[in-house]
């Protein structure tokens, strides 16, 4: 929205540079920190054009500014802008009144497509709290995406193939276990999880039963009729409980075909590199030399005895997708630790001439590290890799739910007169909530670090203080319909406080936080962006609280009219940035 403030400074500077518009909108920016400017306009590239020094040119355009009535200052190669505030009112609100959701809509993706593969977990084991991550950051991205104008596809590519099932094969078999058992089981996830742990120790140092395992993969890739029965019962009782979860996190998936779907498509893969010439076999397993691109090691396809990897099925994906979509850009949110896996399969696409091989990308993340204030044997209390209790992994399902009931006790303390129900809905929107945003506002390559003291705390960067300045918004509406039932016309004229104008211009800036957070795959340029727009707001009601006259329901009905008009837009607009990161927007807490 920043264009409909810098409309008169660009036809302005325009008509007297001659140059194109969008040249001039391409370069102004947000002055640099402690500035005293609302934005800037650099002037290197455009005196490098005229063939004067930046400060000169910065000297004569203040000139031109000030004659379309935006105040403007030289300093050095810089043209510092300055809007009044009723003037920034007069030029937004009446856009965000009709349009509330404007400020968070681009078109620049009208007209493509993009593919976003995340979560990916695997069958027959839980979501364990690292998964929050690619879940996340997937999911955010999607809606981001979508908010600038993409057609998006969300696909949740499930790890339902390979060695670990002939190893929970053989080892159900051995143990001599029945359906009726997994049937009865409380949480058959952990039955199956519990299962392929005996499996696998009982494998270790004996060449039989790694045997036995190898020979039921190859019997599942190969169809057997029993095989594929069992893998199928252990995929329907994963996906029930993956469910489970993603309906607490509000996710969802247009496709759930995972590797298994593409058994009987990797085979030509295979073939057409063959083919080409660009394979060879490496002590009995099939390889493709990428030296010349740069690669130390050959990437493997195929091993010895025949079973595939994961580049083949990437490939073979890909290949799917590009048939059924034909996108313009392909994401794959997966863990920085699996960086080199998509550099070679990516190098793969390329030597096969692949029409979408440009238009892959790795969408990676670093890991998240929980507080672990609860030891066990050989553990000390401190930050750890997706946090033990008592040597156990913790589920993200336990996180998530322990964030609710955290987030119950202090919604019921904060506000006891609320029904219980009410309470109980607020309560998980802000414990999901918490747990979503700490991991969203940091940049998705460092590292994040997760304590439920410092996720809910409602002050500083936090889900719950976006979520608080919502529902403090959502208050004054309600008390402002009591105060004022016949209230005049909204006028833009009477907002004339710096604190109204910062509100405005934190709206104004996230459209551009929304098209650089799509361009980078980093959905922590609009977290930042909603906490500098619920700061600016906390800032502009908290002057309220000495001075009457300052405050949104002040006596004076005409100028609590036109700040209503501006709560309006900030709560529609937090609301919907919100949305986009995957939180709820309570209107009570």
């Amino acid at each position: 929205m920043l264009d409909l403030l810098t409309r008169p400074v660009v036809a302005a500077v325009c008509a007297h540079l001659q140059v194109p518009a969008t040249q001039i909108e391409s370069l102004i920016t947000t002055p640099a920190k402690g500035v005293d400017a609302d934005l800037a306009l650099p002037c290197f590239q455009l005196a490098k054009t005229r063939g004067v020094p930046p400060p000169a040119l910065a000297s004569e355009l203040v000139a031109v500014v000030r004659a379309a009535g935006i105040d403007a200052v030289a300093a050095g190669p810089f043209l510092n802008l300055r809007f009044p505030p009723a003037t920034i009112a007069a030029l937004l609100l009446p856009v965000l009144a009709q349009h509330p959701e404007t400020a968070l809509r681009s078109e620049l993706g009208s007209g493509q497509r993009v593919c976003i593969d995340f979560s990916s977990p695997n069958i027959a084991k839980h979501l364990a709290f690292h998964h929050i991550r690619s879940t996340m950051i997937g999911n955010a991205l999607a809606q981001l995406y979508g908010a600038c104008g993409w057609q998006v596809t969300r696909i949740n590519f499930l790890g339902d193939w390979g060695t670990a099932f002939g190893r929970l094969i053989s080892g159900w078999k051995r143990e001599g276990l029945t359906l009726a058992g997994l049937a009865a089981a409380a949480d058959q996830v952990t039955f199956l999880n519990d299962l392929y742990v005996r499996a696998s120790q009982a494998a270790k140092g004996d060449a039989a039963l790694e045997e036995d395992a190898r020979r039921w993969s190859k019997a599942l890739e190969d169809g057997d009729a029993e095989a594929r029965h069992l893998w199928q019962i252990f995929k329907d009782a994963s996906l029930a409980e993956f469910r489970r979860v993603y309906a607490l996190l509000g996710v969802d998936f247009d496709s759930w075909k995972g590797e298994a779907y593409y058994d009987d498509k990797m085979q030509p893969v295979l073939a057409e590199l063959e083919g080409k010439g660009l394979t060879s076999i490496d002590q009995g397993a099939t390889v493709v030399d990428l030296s010349a691109q740069g690669f130390k090691k050959p990437v493997l396809l195929k091993r010895a005895d025949g079973g595939t990897l994961y580049a083949t099925r990437d490939l073979a994906a890909a290949d799917d997708r590009w048939q059924e979509f034909t996108f313009d850009r392909a994401l794959y949110v997966v863990d920085l630790g699996q960086a080199l896996h998509f550099k070679e399969w990516f190098a793969v696409a390329k030597l096969l001439q692949r029409p979408y091989a440009e238009r892959l990308r790795h969408v990676g993340f670093g890991v998240v590290l929980m507080w672990n204030d609860e030891p066990g044997e050989g553990l000390s209390a401190g930050w750890a890799k997706g946090r033990t209790r008592n040597g156990k992994i913790m589920l993200l399902r336990e996180v998530l739910e322990e964030a609710c009931e955290r987030a119950r006790s202090i919604v019921a303390e904060k506000n006891p007169d609320l029904p219980e129900n009410e309470r109980n809905h607020i309560a998980r929107a802000v414990g999901v909530g918490a747990v979503v945003f700490n991991d969203l506002k940091n940049g998705r390559t460092n590292d994040v670090k997760f304590k439920f003291e410092d996720a809910l705390n409602f002050q500083g960067e936090t889900g719950p203080y976006l979520q608080f300045a919502h529902a403090r918004l959502c208050s004054i509406e309600r008390k402002f319909a009591e105060m004022h039932p016949h209230p005049p016309q909204p006028d833009p004229a009477f907002l004339n406080e710096d604190g109204e104008k910062q509100v405005l211009l934190a709206i104004a800036r996230l459209r551009s936080a929304l098209e650089r957070a799509v361009a980078s795959d980093e959905p922590s340029l609009l977290a930042q962006g909603l906490l500098a727009l619920a700061a600016a707001i906390s800032s502009w009601l908290t002057a309220g609280n000495a001075d009457v006259t300052r405050r949104v329901l002040c006596p004076d009905a005409a100028t609590a009219s036109a700040r209503l008009q501006l709560v309006a837009a900030a709560r529609a607009t937090l609301g919907s940035g919100l949305g986009l990161l995957g939180l709820q927007a309570p209107v009570r807490m």
